[in-house]
């Protein structure tokens, strides 16, 4: 973890330390590397049309990015992508317990959008009925299926064969990738070994952070302590960019992307925006959610003809 002197906390007229702050039930802790756009949308979902009030921590660290609706913000110095992703990760949840010190921790990347609370709500009180549970997330799996289905091989074809007997007896051939955690929405109970945990992980570039982050957790606190989010399994290809059952969307693009002619219908990927073609975009799921607040980051989106402004400095994949 970085040193305090490495990390700005800035509180939104919020008295300090915890100890004068009513315990809340759950903070959100927000993760954004140059996706301001996002970011400000996410908070407006968040402060504006969740019910239930939750403080929003920001940990950010694109250093042109001014305060917008959050109650706390962590300004992290930028780093490579997965060393800098664990250190906003980090960061988020160590301000929100200093500051706050609530039952849970929900941490959401910036371009990670959850419209219904209800549904978050739901998996929290799943974890107060089962104590032996410490964090809610779907893993980062992969179904291979699709791939095998264009592949038209000989070999894919027998591979799709015995997918079908096996799944029919509940047995899950096809999805690989099952050892590993999302990181980019999560809820884990406020638990000091989280953040043993959370420090130990030594990232390694061989892997994904989500295999990384699964490998501490289970070390740390077992399988079992884990409460997995099925509606968004397996998250790879179909529920990557958005999930309807969850009412979260991630996609990269502001605007629907149109299939460009040489993409074939069949799904075959296009390097760079693999997924995204057949589903609708920021602008798309927020016109079609109809909040009943809107805040001006939504708004500008929403009557924008030039999106070109929306997180500039972002890859778009």
């Amino acid at each position: 973890m970085e040193t305090r002197n490495e990390v700005d906390i800035a509180t939104a007229g919020l008295p300090h330390p915890a100890a004068t702050v009513p315990r809340p039930k759950a903070v959100v802790c927000m993760t954004n590397h140059e996706r301001p756009d996002c970011a400000r949308i996410n908070m407006e979902i968040v402060r504006l049309n969740y019910p239930e009030p939750w403080p929003i921590v920001h940990s950010c660290s694109d250093v042109t990015y001014e305060p917008h609706m959050e109650d706390v913000l962590v300004r992290c110095q930028p780093r490579t992508i997965i060393y800098g992703a664990l250190n906003l990760l980090q960061q988020s949840c160590r301000a929100a317990v200093e500051v706050y010190n609530p039952q849970y921790l929900i941490h959401v990347e910036a371009d990670t959008w959850v419209f219904d609370q209800g549904i978050i709500k739901r998996y929290i009180d799943l974890l107060d009925r089962h104590p032996e549970a410490y964090l809610a997330a779907s893993t980062w799996s992969t179904d291979q299926r699709p791939q095998w289905r264009r592949l038209r091989h000989p070999f894919a074809k027998v591979k799709l064969g015995v997918a079908k007997v096996l799944n029919a007896f509940g047995n899950d051939f096809g999805i690989k990738r099952k050892q590993t955690l999302s990181t980019q929405f999560f809820i884990a109970r406020n638990d000091p070994r989280f953040f043993k945990m959370l420090d130990a992980i030594q990232p390694t570039i061989e892997n994904t952070l989500e295999y990384d982050f699964y490998q501490a957790f289970v070390k740390e606190f077992g399988k079992k302590a884990v409460l997995g989010i099925t509606e968004r399994e397996p998250v790879h290809p179909d529920n990557r960019h958005w999930c309807p059952k969850l009412t979260l969307h991630a996609q990269h693009w502001p605007e629907q992307l149109p299939r460009p002619a040489d993409i074939p219908a069949d799904g075959t990927p296009r390097p760079g925006v693999t997924g995204q073609y057949d589903i609708p975009g920021k602008k798309e799921v927020l016109a079609a959610h109809g909040f009943q607040h809107i805040g001006p980051a939504m708004r500008k989106l929403l009557e924008s003809t030039d999106t070109s402004y929306y997180n500039p400095k972002a890859k778009r994949y």
